[in-house]
């Protein structure tokens, strides 16, 4: 008769290699489910790398980026130049990836080459949860199946004293329901994970709608068509409140604007299964309408401009969209139309600016109409337009004073600058650097401008001068010290120059804004926080920051002797303003009547065409 002793341990050794059994079937189906899932992303990627057609690298990686959660993302060149690299930690999982690695399934990054584009992408799916569930399932398994081997020893009344056959426990039905457990972590249980995946990367998940990846698709089966695109109008929306929207009331709202935004254009009448609305970016909508006329074209404008002055009303909102339009002769290169489409919307951002009263503008651009001052330009090659600026200095600044509005106040003259193409053709400044941004070129701009700026201070002497840095320049850590190195080459310059910078561009990086500000004070310079009030700030960010002036944002100054509210504003700010020795301007002043109102708020300084446009200096 064997002793208890050894019937327990038999137990205990049934028990655990069953556990262990179990474990092993268990990690071998995860493994297989894991090496699926690498597959699926390296199908629907090289999906995305065959149906590329615009060859931008920066938007083709925006397009990985946002359509998958990858941890690891890396763009390369074939020849091993790398284009954008990007690596999130992942949390380590010793256990799961041990285990992996016995199936020959390493947590490792997956490669593909792409030779039409010369592209090679490496990833790393997101697997950080599923192997922490997996590491959780697996410690249950294996004493779970453990405890349920050796507890019917225990439990049964007066311990053997015989042996007495193990009782049957649950292995089987555990070893089967682990490939089960694990067949959940695959995305779906439907005919292909790849069309699941596809759809992730293809649609916008907040609106539903198909992406850019889509319309870049429908672009190209509407180019194959025989006169699909002839005469066609294309439109493009860009909600640019939403920028405003996400630093005033924060992400969530934003959201909800652009879902409502989206909701209003899928209203359009004039949407159909041939002219479906696409969303493009965080921000861009569009639609191609084949065969409209330029009367239908007219009726949509109308209506998209009816329908935005409501929303902008009802939600109180300075403005809502803005459209441009295109109308195409003849099919068009999917780059072409889209840069034809940005220049319109940049056109109709420059005749909203001179419009102070309207709001939610539109510009329709066409390959037919006249060459007209706004048009003229629009149709070259904004790359070889802003290069001809570049290599022949092709600025010219201006100057607007800043009257003082007490005997005390130090004030400064604002530099302007205005861009000329060779033929000496005038060129809208918001939609030029708007273009110089988008093409990697404003650095070299902003610099340009800097230079330009040394050499007018040095030829007027006793005079102070403000200079416009923009949000990208001062968050571009190579312009910084470019500026530190010329500004002490020029130290004698440097205590007449005030550099302005928006509120909005400083609350980007508030860690490289005040490295910024203290080394423009550190030079001698000076510094101006413009657009002040716009956004929502604490003033422990100006006591931080220690600038010199603030500039209130112009929409507190239009008429303010008729607004108690701004009238308020202005004063609790002028108040708290001073009490942390910062000096406040208004800019935007045009008539008498804004003027003294300011002057009753204690404010230092004023700026405008009640005073003064900018102009050439003498």
């Amino acid at each position: 008769m064997k002793s208890p002793s050894f019937i327990a341990l038999s137990h205990w050794t049934a028990a655990f290699a069953s556990a262990l059994l179990a474990l092993w079937l268990f990690w071998f189906a995860a493994a297989q489910q894991i090496q699926s899932l690498y597959q699926l992303h390296y199908s629907a990627i090289q999906q995305m790398l065959a149906s590329d057609l615009t060859g931008d690298t920066k938007i083709l990686t925006r397009q990985l980026s946002s359509s998958f959660d990858l941890p690891y993302l890396k763009v390369s060149q074939l020849d091993g130049v790398v284009l954008h690299e990007q690596s999130n930690t992942m949390p380590a999982h010793t256990l799961a990836s041990w285990l992996l690695t016995q199936f020959d399934r390493p947590i490792t990054a997956a490669s593909i080459k792409d030779q039409p584009h010369n592209l090679q992408v490496e990833f790393l799916p997101a697997l950080s949860e599923q192997l922490s569930t997996l590491e959780l399932f697996s410690v249950f398994l294996f004493f779970g199946i453990l405890l349920l081997g050796v507890l019917p020893y225990y439990l049964q009344p007066g311990r053997p004293k015989k042996l007495k056959a193990l009782p049957p426990h649950p292995i089987e039905a555990a070893v089967q329901q682990a490939p089960a457990v694990v067949q959940q972590f695959q995305p779906q249980a439907n005919n292909s994970g790849t069309d699941y995946l596809l759809e992730l990367a293809l649609y916008d998940q907040l609106t539903s709608l198909p992406n850019r990846q889509q319309f870049v698709r429908y672009y190209e089966q509407q180019l194959k068509a025989a006169n699909a695109v002839y005469q066609s109008v294309f439109l493009l929306v860009r909600c640019h409140s939403l920028a405003q929207i996400n630093h005033k009331q924060g992400y969530l709202a934003g959201d909800l604007y652009i879902k409502e935004m989206a909701d209003l254009l899928k209203q359009l009448p004039q949407l159909s299964d041939e002219s479906p609305l696409f969303r493009l970016n965080n921000t861009d909508f569009c639609v191609l309408f084949p065969q409209m006329s330029t009367e239908q074209t007219e009726e949509l404008v109308i209506l998209l401009q009816q329908n935005f002055d409501a929303y902008q009303q009802q939600k109180q909102l300075d403005s809502v969209a803005l459209t441009g339009l295109v109308q195409v002769a003849q099919g068009k290169p999917l780059g072409e139309l889209l840069a034809m489409a940005d220049t319109a919307l940049g056109l109709a951002k420059n005749k909203q600016s001179k419009v102070t009263k309207q709001s939610n503008l539109w510009y329709l651009f066409t390959d037919t109409q006249d060459q007209t001052a706004d048009s003229s330009f629009s149709t070259k090659n904004w790359r070889t337009l802003i290069d001809d600026v570049l290599q022949g200095q092709r600025l010219t600044l201006l100057a607007q004073p800043i009257q003082g509005l007490n005997k005390t106040s130090k004030t400064y003259s604002e530099l302007l600058v205005r861009f000329r193409s060779s033929e000496d053709q005038l060129l809208p400044t918001a939609l030029f650097l708007d273009m110089a941004q988008k093409l990697d070129k404003l650095i070299e701009i902003e610099q340009m401008i800097v230079e330009q700026a040394l050499n007018l201070v040095a030829n007027h002497p006793g005079q102070s001068f403000g200079l416009n840095l923009s949000a990208h320049a001062v968050q571009d850590e190579g312009f910084i010290s470019y500026l530190e190195r010329r500004l002490l080459k020029e130290t004698e310059l440097t205590p007449r120059l005030v550099f302005e910078i928006s509120e909005w561009g400083l609350q980007q990086n508030l860690k490289l804004s005040k490295r910024l500000i203290d080394m423009l004070h550190q030079c001698g310079s000076r510094v101006t926080v413009e657009k002040f009030g716009a956004g929502i700030t604490s003033f422990k960010f100006f006591r931080d920051l220690k600038p010199d002036f603030v500039k209130m944002d112009g929409s507190y100054t239009r008429q303010i002797e008729e607004d108690k509210n701004n009238q308020y504003f202005v004063r609790l700010m002028v108040d708290l303003a001073h009490r942390i020795g910062v000096v406040v301007f208004a800019e935007n002043v045009e008539t008498a009547a804004e003027k003294q109102m300011l002057e009753s708020l204690l404010i230092d300084g004023i700026q405008g065409y009640f005073l003064g446009k900018p102009a050439p200096l003498e």
